[in-house]
């Protein structure tokens, strides 16, 4: 499973309107083509819903499945194919 760290769209620890808005535009998408992807907050204390919205539809169109949460309990948010797998076996294992 690949991750996308909302890190990437902040600056020390807070994510700007206008930051985000030139980091998103230049971010690499395509890694995230056909995976399954969880997208990890990784200790921000504070993402606006916005965030999550821009995020989730960018995503919808690329990647197979949307997941959010931690690596040990992520919650399932988008499922595009018709893999009729278990999400428990596209979980990523620490």
């Amino acid at each position: 499973m690949e991750v996308l760290e909302l890190t990437d769209f902040a600056e020390n620890g807070v994510i700007f309107e206008a930051a985000f808005d030139q980091k998103f535009r230049e971010y690499n998408w395509e890694r995230f083509n056909g995976k399954a992807v969880r997208i990890s907050n990784c200790g921000l204390q504070i993402v606006p819903g916005w965030v999550y919205i821009t995020v989730g539809i960018e995503l919808a169109g690329r990647a197979r499945k949307i997941f959010y949460g931690d690596a040990k309990e992520p919650k399932r948010l988008h499922k595009r194919d018709g893999d009729s797998k278990p999400d428990t076996q596209v979980r990523h294992e620490s």
